[in-house]
């Protein structure tokens, strides 16, 4: 069991745990679209759920009363029942509030629990909350206060209150020109505030910009998110290539670099420093005179080789997990998993879970998923990716499982396993290419000694060049 961690993340956050009758209960809020922003789409999911950390069992029958506010201002405040303990809302933003108290402008559809009097879900219809809600960038304060739990009749001895927070990024679109005369917009989504400066170098495919940051090594929560998409034929980020992405000219690690291949429209390049990392690099990143911004460039660099198993299935899906055969142990591998059905087609919608043991059999590495509705991780379009800690070189084994399609659970699991690879950095088949045969260095004091001709030398170097061990550039 993977413990809860106390922290807010943009689109999702879990407040400290409260006692409730010897329960460690707490509260989470997750926002989807993950990074959402006003436009994205005509509405957003905020989901809320109460439960019990110390198993992360939901409580069930919960009444809680939602307050939203953004800056200080309050833009919704209700009641709402769930039975399962999670909360699910559709959020509908508008704009153009002409109210000076914002919450006056929200409004609230959906059925009302007869008992518990808060609006609840039923069927699959949710309660709605439209307004001046998720229509800014910025910082959302979510404050819950859990009125009534465990039954609809009962409520708590005293409102157990929860904070969280939510963070929707700053969004801005770049209209770009190629050498070649083709435009393609650059949307930057930003959560550090507006980005000024944006330029495109079309003779080096590099894109940069300036971002506002105000240094605080005490403020655990700053941390450098920048999420760039862009249509996957715009070539100057190629996919299937490195990226080489720095701060102030500094080398951003892989680790906390991410190339999100797996939307059919567009390539998402996600990069998410945290505070620790930041706390590091710290003396190098504002060693300049201008330390209220930080420049960000980025491009591609050479093409990835791939290493890739397949997995088979019972039920004729194939799976596939690649990864870059560069990269080394003792850090986060970022690995992508592909789905395809009998005709080779992406299956959309799959769920699966995945467990990775190393040669003794002891579990290293699983993801279960997140869902509270169904056992599973949801790839939408067929492709998920994941970066996974390999603490060390050897052998290891993938254990993959489709455990559904379509948001719900297969009756049975399909079960398949596959044996990978981790490499040390030194290969035999290059120290090959660096040993010259002892009979070619013969060959060569002969010929400097006139013992042999100059034809038979010659065979010796075109055997080199033939067999590789010699390159001509």
């Amino acid at each position: 069991m993977i413990s809860p961690a106390y922290a807010q993340h943009h689109s999702g956050s879990l407040a400290p745990p409260i006692d409730l009758d010897g329960l460690k209960v707490a509260v989470s809020t997750n926002l989807f679209p993950e990074n959402f922003s006003y436009g994205d789409a005509k509405t957003a999911n905020l989901s809320i759920r109460f439960f019990d950390t110390e198993t992360n069992v939901n409580i069930p029958s919960v009444t809680y009363r939602v307050q939203i506010f953004q800056e200080n201002n309050l833009v919704a405040n209700e009641y709402f029942y769930d039975e399962d303990g999670e909360l699910d809302l559709t959020i509908k933003p508008t704009i153009g509030c002409q109210e000076k108290e914002l919450w006056k402008c929200t409004v609230y559809n959906g059925e009302k629990h007869a008992i518990a009097g808060g609006y609840y879900a039923r069927g699959d219809s949710l309660p709605t909350i439209q307004g001046p809600i998720f229509d800014k960038s910025g910082k959302y304060s979510i404050q819950v206060s859990i009125v009534g739990a465990t039954n609809p009749k009962t409520l708590t001895t005293q409102d157990l209150l929860f904070e969280t927070f939510l963070h929707l990024p700053e969004n801005q679109i770049f209209e770009i020109k190629t050498a070649s005369a083709q435009e393609f917009p650059i949307s930057v989504k930003s959560h550090n505030d507006k980005i000024s400066n944006f330029i495109y170098d079309d003779e080096l495919e590099k894109i940069s910009y300036e971002i506002p940051f105000s240094w605080n090594e005490h403020n655990h929560d700053l941390n450098i998110n920048q999420i760039i998409s862009f249509e996957k034929d715009f070539s100057s980020i190629k996919q299937g290539y490195n990226l080489v992405a720095s701060i102030n000219g500094i080398k951003i690690d892989n680790e906390f670099i991410k190339f999100n291949i797996s939307n059919p429209n567009k390539n998402l390049v996600n990069i998410d420093i945290p505070h620790q990392q930041l706390l590091l690099m710290k003396n190098e990143l504002f060693s300049s005179s201008k330390n209220d911004v930080i420049k960000l460039e980025i491009l591609s660099g050479e093409k990835i080789s791939l290493n890739e198993i397949n997995f088979s299935f019972d039920n004729e899906f194939i799976g596939n997990i690649s990864w870059d055969s560069k990269l080394n142990s003792g850090k986060k591998i970022p690995f992508t998993f592909s789905f395809f059905d009998e005709n080779n087609l992406p299956v959309k919608d799959m769920l699966f879970v995945y467990g990775v043991t190393d040669s003794s059999g002891k579990e290293i590495w699983s993801n279960l998923g997140i869902g509270q509705k169904y056992i599973g991780i949801l790839a939408p379009y067929g492709i998920y990716q994941e970066s996974i800690f390999i603490p060390n070189d050897g052998e290891y084994e993938f254990k993959l499982i489709l455990t559904g399609k379509n948001s719900n659970n297969f009756e049975n699991f399909f079960v398949s396993t596959s044996n990978f690879q981790i490499n040390p950095k030194s290969i035999l088949k290059d120290e090959k290419m660096n040993i010259i045969p002892t009979w070619i260095k013969n060959n060569a004091e002969w010929w400097a000694a006139g013992a042999i001709d100059d034809e038979s030398f010659i065979q010796g170097i075109q055997f080199l060049i033939k067999e590789g061990i010699l390159k001509i550039q």
